[in-house]
Parts: structure tokens; C-alpha cells; sequence
């Protein structure tokens, strides 16, 4: 039996080919024209037989426009290959990697077998399907191939480290009985969205998202079927967190270049409703800009005729679209959720909250808890807020024991609103408790039913039970006390939770006096206790409670970093600089991969107390957990926080060796 080698060759047109070759052949090939030479009598050939359809660039501020790796033509064809590109080829059996030969960067190229890696034997008929880029394969079997469109991508992998990841593209080619010639001709699977930040002025930039505005899938893990050119994305059931559900948003990270241009991989998809981009700076700064233009239309390529899958989604032709994001005189801060992917359920996320939100006006150091207002807090980050309007005030202000604040209810929910008006991508979680008083006061029931009554276009029903995306824009609200009395007793979508000592389960109940239960809510509030102690409850409640449900998606988790120390007039910002060094420093936190859920701090954002360093703790907890297991993002790290790629495998499963990048 005669075995041969093969390698491909793209022109000028982008054309695609691949010749056999043994050894001693491969040693006398020493330019293109030689290559071409040989693949006219035996090999493969290949050609580009798709673009992507060029949809307008979109100025969002105005400024020029920069290139990056993989320059796309007018035509919307990728103009050139680069060094490290590789493909992936099945013939249905085993998996082959090749990589470009020479050392160029034009159209004009070849690929040979990856070191490492054998080569195909050509002896008989046969049908070969290849795919690029050979990093995205997660497996073949048959006529199928799995692959994903990550949630996080890798700035250094999709435009510095140029061919490791490229445009998603695949190809068929069958050789005839007893001959070795056929044809590959590439086409697209996915669109290239582009963001041009040469005129951004608002730091040095880490990280760029992409979130879809209707909400439709825009990555997750997808399998092709070549036989009936069908597209299949993982369904979304949303019933746990998984990283092979979709994502309405991808975020590109490891951003490390000056005036970058970033590029994103999305599925092809139609955006009814365009697209809200993101961009945060390596000072913590997050700066959004939303475009509502359409994105994509009904026509189709022949490379992918169906999808099924994406809930509301609708098939369109691959696209290409730059947008340029310009300067950030009109830009939002903040808006880190905007970079978390929808689909996580409500509980696996970790909110940074203000505990006793409204007291910054507050003069007495027992009874000031924060340093900014409650607009500010939001503005900054905060994604929890503990309100305690007062039993016996007539226009619900808000008191902590028996200090006033100056802020009332709704003071405090209609900068609740406005903010989440503004920020649509953003949710807040709301805990609402009577200060003073008992739990049945009724004239308190029914003026706090009343002021929530007027909010209803804001409040996320039930939200703390599902997942991030029907809460964007909206505020998720409970109550320690029964809210609902007297006249006032329809159901607002809020929950109802007992509240006494800490680690027990309490039961959230409707707060329309149904009693229906809706889920369980478990928190830690020893706040009488010294350093030590407080530290200590904290640490179980990560552990033990939080991390033991890691999960399960029927548990609200609160945890709570206040104290007193016992005393009677504490100095509340003395108590909160050592409770929040002693979480800053303690490895449990730390060290912890997993969610945090909601956590309640003293002097949130003050650096004085070390609240800033708070803040990035917590929020920055949901991109090591949220992300894990769906990200592409590994170069810069230099580690592998992904799926591993086999470099060959049988189409069962099996493999023949596996290799990390």
C-alpha cells in the first residue's frame, strides 16, 4: 500500500488545496510553484467558496479605523494565512491536524502535518471534512463535528497570537476509487464582529464585551453535521448553570494592546435588536455604549442551511460588521454585568452589597455604615442594597436603630430605578427589613406595599429563582417581614423570608399572604461577635453552606461581613477596615473558585476601609466561576482553563493520544 501525505494551498482567491507527499518528496518540495506543480496529478485541491457579507461599520463616536490579524477584503474574504493557522480533517474516523509549511503571510500557502501528527493514507475512495480553526474542534465523529463559539475568547488568541483562532469555516472533499485528487472548498460557519477602540480614551483596556440586546444566542456549543449542512447549538434548558448552555454576550479578554481592535466570533445569528458593547479598563472602569441597528439578514450560505436550538433565534448568513466605539464622553460606568453571560442562574452569581445602604448621611460613627450614597453606590458597583425603612414614619424613611438617615423608601428605590434605566444590563437584589417596631405592624404593611406598588415595571417576579437574564433592568426584591396587610395585599412578585439566628434554613414565601413557598434563603447576621468569630461564620458560610450547594439552584445565599464586636456604641468603620482586611487576607476567600452569592459589606468602596479592595473581590468572583469550563481564553495565562483539545481521537471517543496546546 502506497502512502501518502497530503498539504493544502491557498491562492491569491483564497483557494485551498492539499497534495500527498511522502518524505523523500517533502524533502525535494521547495517552493509553492512546486507544490502546485505536484497537487495537478495527485492531491487534494481547495478553494474559498463563501464570504462574509459585509454589513456597514458602524460609527458609535466617530474615529479612524486600525487593522488586525486576518485582514477581511472589501469581497469579505479572509486575505491571508499566517503561520500558526491550523486545520483540523476527519475522515470520519481519525483526526488530523496541519499547519501552514512556509513561512508567509500571503494567500499563498501550504499545510503539512502537524509535528507530532500522522498523515492521511490515500489509497482508496474517501470523504474527508476539514475545519478551521483546528483549535475549536472539540471532537468528530462520523459526518459530525463538535465545536463552540466561546463565551470568553482571548484577545492574544483571536488578533496577536495570529491563527489560533480564526474564522470558523469547513470544507467537504471525496477522492475517487483508486485516485488521490479532490476539492475542498471553504465556507463560513460563524460571523466576525470586529470593535475598533483606536480612539478610546479611557485607560488601558483588559477586557471588551458583546452583548446581544434581543438577547439571542450569540455562542455556546455547537455541532455540524456535514451530511445535512445543519447546524445544532446546545439547548438551553434553565434549570442549572453548565457551561454548554448559550450565552447572549462573549467577552474578549486579555486585551494588551494600545488602541486595539477586538475581535469577536459569534454565531450567525439575526440581531433584531443590535448590540450593547462594553469595555473595561485595567483600573476597574467599565465603559458601555449600545447600538439598536438590526444585525444580519435572511439569507443563507449553502455551508449552513438550518439551526435548531437557540430559543427565538433565526439562521442568517455569516456576516462581518466593525463598529467603532470612539470616546467615552458619553459613556456608562460600571456596568460590570454586562460582561456575565445571561444564562447563569441568579444564585451562582456574586453581588457586591451595601449593608445598611442609605446611612452615608448618617453622623454618628455607630450608625454610619457607608460612605456613598445609595446612587453612587450603584454607580460604582454595587449590585445589593439593605434597606430598613422605619415602622412608625409616615413616608417610610430609612433609620438604622434609632438613627435617621434623611433617605426614605422611595428615595432610595427611585435611584434604584433610574440607575437600572440607564443600565439595562445591570439587576439589583433588594432586601427589605422594618427597623423598629413589630412584624405585623399593619399601617407599616400597608405604606410599604404601597410605595413597592409604584415600582412594579421594576421589579424582576421572583427573580432570586431563575437566571440573570429576565432580571437585567430589573430589581430583585425580598422582604424580612410580612409586607402584605389590611387592603394591601396583592402579590408584587417579591418573596417573604423569616429572619433569626444564622445557618437555618428560611423558607421565601409569596408576600401576598398565600404562603406559597418559592424557594430558600439561608444567610449569616452574627454581627455581635469580635474579629475573630465574625471571620469564622464567615468562612462556614462560604464553605460549608455556599459551597456545599454549588449547584443547586433553589438557594439564595446571604452573607453578611457587619459587626459590632458587641459593643454598644461601636465605631462601625474601625470594625469594617479589620473585618474587610481580615477577608482580603484570608485564603478561604481568596483561594475560593466558586460563587459568593449575595455578600453584604460595611463602607463598600472606601479605600479608607478597604472597600474598594471588597468590591473587586466579590465581582471579580463571578469571572473565575462563571466562565469556568466555557472559555477560550489560555494563551496569556499559559495555562489551559478550557476544554482540552485532542490532537487525534477515533470517532467513538477513544483516543488515540491527546495533547495540550
Amino acid at each position: 500500500m502506497k502512502t501518502k501525505y497530503f498539504y493544502i494551498i491557498a491562492t491569491a482567491a483564497m483557494m485551498l488545496a492539499a497534495c500527498s507527499t511522502d518524505d523523500e518528496l517533502a524533502a525535494d518540495v521547495s517552493s509553492v510553484a512546486d507544490e502546485q506543480s505536484a497537487v495537478q496529478t495527485e492531491g487534494f485541491y481547495g478553494m474559498m467558496g463563501d464570504q462574509l457579507q459585509m454589513l456597514p461599520e458602524e460609527d458609535m463616536d466617530g474615529g479612524p479605523s486600525s487593522g488586525t490579524r486576518s485582514t477581511i477584503g472589501s469581497d469579505g474574504y479572509f486575505a491571508s494565512w499566517s503561520t500558526t493557522d491550523k486545520i483540523s480533517i476527519s475522515d470520519g474516523k481519525l483526526n488530523y491536524v496541519y499547519q501552514v509549511k512556509e513561512n508567509t503571510n500571503s494567500a499563498n500557502c501550504s499545510f503539512t502535518a502537524r509535528e507530532g501528527h500522522s498523515a492521511f493514507a490515500l489509497d482508496e475512495a474517501a470523504t474527508f471534512r476539514a475545519f478551521y480553526p483546528a483549535d475549536a474542534v472539540l471532537g468528530w465523529n462520523n459526518n459530525t463535528l463538535s465545536t463552540m463559539v466561546y463565551t470568553e475568547q482571548d484577545y492574544t488568541e483571536n488578533c496577536e497570537n495570529s491563527g489560533v483562532m480564526g474564522p470558523y469555516m469547513v470544507a467537504e472533499a471525496t477522492t475517487t476509487q483508486g485516485g488521490s485528487s479532490a476539492t475542498f472548498t471553504f465556507g463560513h460557519l460563524c460571523s466576525v464582529i470586529d470593535v475598533d477602540l483606536s480612539t478610546f480614551d479611557g485607560g488601558k483596556v483588559d477586557a471588551v464585551s458583546l452583548y446581544a440586546n434581543s438577547q439571542i444566542s450569540i455562542a455556546g456549543s455547537v455541532k455540524y453535521d456535514f451530511s445535512t449542512k445543519a447546524m445544532t447549538v446546545s439547548g438551553n434548558d434553565g434549570t442549572s448553570y453548565s457551561y454548554s448552555k448559550q450565552s447572549e454576550m462573549i467577552r474578549v479578554s486579555n486585551v494588551n494592546a494600545t488602541n486595539p481592535v477586538v475581535r469577536f466570533y459569534v454565531l450567525p445569528m439575526k440581531q433584531t435588536a443590535g448590540f450593547t458593547i462594553t469595555v473595561r479598563t485595567s483600573n476597574g472602569m467599565y465603559y458601555t455604549k449600545k447600538s439598536s441597528t438590526a444585525v444580519g439578514n435572511d439569507d443563507l450560505n449553502e455551508y449552513v442551511t438550518s439551526q435548531g436550538g437557540v430559543s427565538g433565534g433565526t439562521l442568517c448568513k455569516p456576516f462581518y460588521k466593525k463598529y467603532k466605539f470612539g470616546t467615552i464622553s458619553s459613556a456608562r460606568t460600571q456596568n460590570w454585568m454586562a460582561m456575565i453571560p445571561g444564562n447563569v442562574k441568579f444564585n451562582h452569581l456574586s453581588l457586591p452589597g451595601a449593608h445598611d445602604a442609605a446611612t452615608s448621611g448618617c453622623s454618628s460613627s455607630a450608625a454610619k455604615c457607608q460612605a456613598y450614597t445609595i446612587a453612587e453606590q450603584l454607580s460604582k458597583g454595587c449590585r445589593a442594597l439593605d434597606l430598613r425603612p422605619y415602622y412608625n414614619s409616615s413616608n417610610l424613611e430609612i433609620y438604622h436603630g434609632v438613627a435617621s438617615t434623611g433617605v426614605t423608601l422611595a428615595n432610595a428605590l427611585d435611584a434604584v430605578k433610574n440607575f437600572l434605566t440607564d443600565n439595562p444590563t445591570e439587576t439589583v437584589f433588594v432586601l427589605i427589613a422594618q427597623e423598629g417596631g413589630s412584624d405585623g405592624n399593619t399601617n407599616w404593611q400597608n405604606r410599604v406595599w404601597s410605595c413597592v406598588n409604584g415600582y412594579t415595571n421594576y421589579i424582576a417576579s421572583y427573580g432570586w429563582e431563575g437566571n440573570l437574564n429576565p432580571c437585567r433592568g430589573k430589581m430583585v426584591v425580598i422582604f424580612r417581614n410580612t409586607y402584605t396587610g389590611g387592603t394591601n395585599n396583592g402579590d408584587l412578585g417579591c418573596g417573604k423570608v423569616g429572619w433569626g439566628s444564622s445557618f437555618n434554613d428560611k423558607t421565601i414565601l409569596t408576600g401576598n399572604g398565600s404562603g406559597t413557598e418559592r424557594g430558600t434563603l439561608r444567610y449569616q447576621d452574627e454581627y455581635e461577635t469580635n474579629k475573630a468569630t465574625k471571620l469564622t461564620n464567615l468562612e462556614t458560610m462560604l464553605t460549608s453552606h455556599i459551597g456545599a450547594n454549588e449547584t443547586n439552584a433553589s438557594y439564595t445565599f446571604v452573607n453578611n461581613t457587619n459587626s459590632t464586636y458587641g459593643q454598644t456604641l461601636p465605631n462601625v468603620s474601625s470594625i469594617a477596615t479589620e473585618v474587610n482586611t481580615a477577608v482580603l487576607t484570608d485564603a478561604t476567600f481568596t483561594g475560593h473558585t466558586g460563587k459568593f452569592c449575595i455578600m453584604f459589606t460595611d463602607f463598600l468602596f472606601s479605600s479608607t476601609n478597604k472597600g474598594d479592595q471588597m468590591f473587586e473581590l466579590i465581582h471579580g468572583q463571578n469571572y473565575k466561576y462563571v466562565y469556568k469550563d466555557r472559555t477560550r481564553c489560555t494563551t496569556a495565562s499559559g495555562e489551559d482553563t478550557g476544554t482540552t483539545i485532542r490532537a487525534d481521537e477515533y470517532a467513538d471517543g477513544s483516543q488515540v493520544f491527546s495533547r495540550r496546546r
